[in-house]
């Protein structure tokens, strides 16, 4: 064997992928405890998604093995990972086609689907094809133009130039997952789709992502309970949405994340940090801890990019019991970790998800 299929060997055979968590799967109990154990697990101590189908094209994964990636490695909504579905979709194992059906919407963020039944295999075809044009498509197209195409097409709209599948759901669908997937780098998407929505409803949801991807706040509650918020306050933080698109768009001519991102934490007072860098870890802690609740979910997934602990939180549904009940919880693993790992100038180096 040579030097460099040796290092090969040792690169995939480095990580194991048992998981306890898959006996639990389908049931209810996977679905309120043990997956989102499992994808902590994965997003924070396997291997990237293309190491992972490296050790899945390698043959010595067990069955337990393959489950658990496709139940676990879903949650980085990679699309490179789409093969391994559309091979354990078709297999003779009823259990691992109900993994595969089941990790797949996962991995797109779309609604997940009740497998408990088993998934027989004329379905189990029908839903290769599917993945077959979905691969076509993102091929062309990032997944979160993809759901935001969705998104658009519920109302007769599209995103320019589209060609490809699109899934026939709801806007709350596509919207929920494009918030899943979504990166700082995606804020031109979001801005290309804001200014071709024509419903309202459509925009309100595309707003409240901006805000998020953007670090703005376009809505403001009265502080005054008793004075109450109504259409007249949406109006008013819709044109505010539109003025920051325009001002992007066509003043500035880019949608450069680190710039935009620049902008608006220089009004909340920092300045000379680069947003995106490892040296701006304790900036997005505060965020995390201070800031609106729009931003928590990309400040959490900043975090995590930058060494900390996997949080799947949300914008849309941020004033939600269960997403302040888990950001309460992200917050507090942060204060638990030791002093000279907060205060660490690369965060990814000595990070302990």
């Amino acid at each position: 064997m040579s030097l460099s299929m040796s290092i090969a060997a040792v690169i995939l055979g480095s990580s194991s992928f048992a998981a306890p968590e898959v006996s639990y799967f389908p049931g209810s109990y996977f679905e309120a405890r043990a997956k989102a154990t499992l994808q902590r697990r994965a997003m924070g101590k396997w291997p990237g998604p293309s190491q992972i189908v490296g050790r899945w094209q390698s043959g010595d994964l067990k069955h337990r093995e393959k489950m658990a990636i496709l139940l676990g490695a879903s949650a980085s909504h990679d699309p490179i990972l789409l093969p391994l579905y559309r091979e354990a979709v078709t297999s003779a194992n009823d259990r691992m086609r109900m993994a595969a059906a089941y990790g797949y919407r996962d991995l797109l963020g779309d609604a997940l689907p009740d497998v408990t039944g088993g998934v027989e295999l004329a379905d189990a075809e029908l839903l290769a094809r599917e993945m077959d044009l979905v691969v076509q498509t993102l091929r062309e197209r990032p997944l979160v133009e993809f759901w935001l195409q969705g998104a658009l097409m519920s109302e007769g709209g599209s995103m320019p130039g589209w060609r490809g599948l699109v899934l026939n759901r709801s806007q709350g669908i596509c919207f929920s997952a494009v918030e899943k997937i979504l990166e700082f780098n995606d804020v031109s998407y979001l801005t290309t789709a804001y200014r071709h929505a024509v419903q309202k409803r459509t925009k309100i949801s595309l707003m409240r992502l901006l805000e998020a991807v953007a670090l703005q706040t376009f809505f403001t509650k009265p502080n005054n309970s008793r004075a109450g918020w109504g259409s007249k306050d949406i109006d008013e933080a819709l044109k505010a949405a539109d003025a920051f698109v325009d001002y992007w768009i066509d003043v500035r001519c880019t949608t450069d994340p680190d710039l935009i991102l620049s902008s608006s934490m220089k009004t909340m007072g920092v300045s000379d940090v680069q947003p995106l860098a490892p040296s701006s870890y304790d900036v997005w802690l505060r965020v995390l801890k201070h800031g609106a609740v729009a931003w928590h979910m990309m400040a959490a997934r900043q975090l995590y990019n930058l060494g900390g602990r996997w949080s799947q939180l949300s914008s849309l549904q941020a004033e939600a019991q269960p997403q302040i009940e888990a950001r309460d919880e992200l917050i507090l693993w942060y204060r638990l970790l030791p002093s000279h790992v907060l205060n660490r100038g690369n965060p990814k180096a000595a990070s302990q998800p």
